[in-house]
């Protein structure tokens, strides 16, 4: 019995106008078995039925006895560089259609929704809508937003948003634009994205956003990139008011502590670090399914390393990590048919 908290959609939507393709709005074209997802008459993504079939994703889950899953969109949708109008557009019609699929069985699917974050304020206003409207329990961004950091003070609004509303953040890196020195000979998978991640990371802890806004609940994708391996640094930097660290923040292991972290490191060996940095009580299951860099089959490499008793906290394994999954979501995440730690605890204890 698994929780995921990483995982990806492409729901079903209308046919875009000649204009909005030209402006950006992605599409898909194809029938039968698989699909294409195009922008700019570009090949973003070729899909297979569970990432826009609810029956597929439904059945999916049943084979590899997955709970419950996170569904947030995928990350070639956050349009940061398109007109935040057609963003704004786009992420308040894909939020509908997420909300749509989640209402086949909202006990098992959890949506998460899209902002046009180059656009605060329509940010704040597409999540709103997308929680008190649609019921969507989250909110999925990008590690950047084409020129805004995610430190930058009027990414203050869209956080303190989140905070009020009481759902969590999922960060996962979006469209590289680093010029080309960490995305060649296939590392943008391999290197580019994990860098984003840390470089987001970098952001929330030394750029002050965790401490303005105390209450955010934000889970990192990929193990948090390399962010567990570097932490030793981050805190002697810090320690020694290295130039440019705000003096007067707390430290930055300490706040490395208040984020989540998911499971999608490939290597067990990892997770033992990424337990250490982020605590046990703070790492939860991630896939990255339906696409080619998912894990399969889900939570293998969690499972892996606690059978292995590779973590410190020998209570760690699948069922603490569904928990630890329910804490990031918050209360209410899993609609009428609330699932609570305690029983999926149960539930996991029944099957073993």
């Amino acid at each position: 019995m698994i929780v995921d908290v990483h995982t990806h959609v492409v729901p079903p939507m209308r046919a875009p106008s000649a204009a909005e393709r030209a402006a950006g709005w992605p599409y898909v074209t194809g029938t039968g078995g698989t699909r294409q997802v195009m922008r700019h008459d570009e090949v973003l993504r070729v899909l297979t039925p569970p990432a826009w079939d609810v029956a597929a994703r439904l059945g999916q889950m049943d084979a590899h006895e997955v709970t419950a899953q996170v569904v947030m969109p995928a990350p070639f949708t956050f349009l940061y560089d398109a007109d935040p109008a057609l963003a704004a557009d786009f992420a308040a019609e894909q939020n509908a259609a997420i909300a749509r699929l989640c209402a086949a069985d909202p006990a098992r699917l959890i949506g998460f929704a899209s902002v046009p974050l180059q656009d605060p304020g329509r940010a704040v206003t597409e999540l709103r809508r997308a929680v008190l409207q649609q019921g969507l329990r989250g909110a999925e961004i990008g590690t950047n937003a084409v020129g805004l950091q995610l430190h930058d003070p009027g990414l203050d609004p869209f956080f303190a948003t989140a905070e009020d509303l009481g759902v969590p953040v999922f960060i996962h890196p979006g469209p590289l634009r680093n010029g080309g020195r960490a995305d060649h000979s296939g590392l943008a998978f391999a290197l580019a994205r994990p860098l984003e991640t840390e470089l987001a990371a970098g952001a929330l802890v030394f750029g002050g956003v965790l401490e303005r806004h105390p209450r955010i609940r934000i889970c990192l994708a990929h193990g948090g990139g390399g962010v567990p391996a570097i932490a030793g640094r981050w805190e002697a930097g810090w320690a020694r008011r290295t130039p440019g660290v705000r003096p007067g923040s707390s430290s930055p292991r300490a706040l490395l502590r208040r984020l989540w972290a998911d499971t999608l490191t490939y290597d067990p060996d990892v997770l033992p670090l990424t337990e250490r940095t982020f605590g046990s009580d703070h790492l939860v299951v991630g896939t990255d399914i339906p696409f080619a860099a998912q894990e399969s089959p889900p939570g293998s490499v969690a499972a892996g390393a606690a059978r292995d008793g590779l973590f410190t906290d020998p209570a760690l394994d699948l069922a603490a990590m569904a928990a630890n999954a329910h804490s990031f979501l918050g209360p209410g995440a899993f609609g009428a048919a609330q699932i609570s730690p305690v029983q999926i605890t149960a539930q996991i204890g029944e099957q073993s």
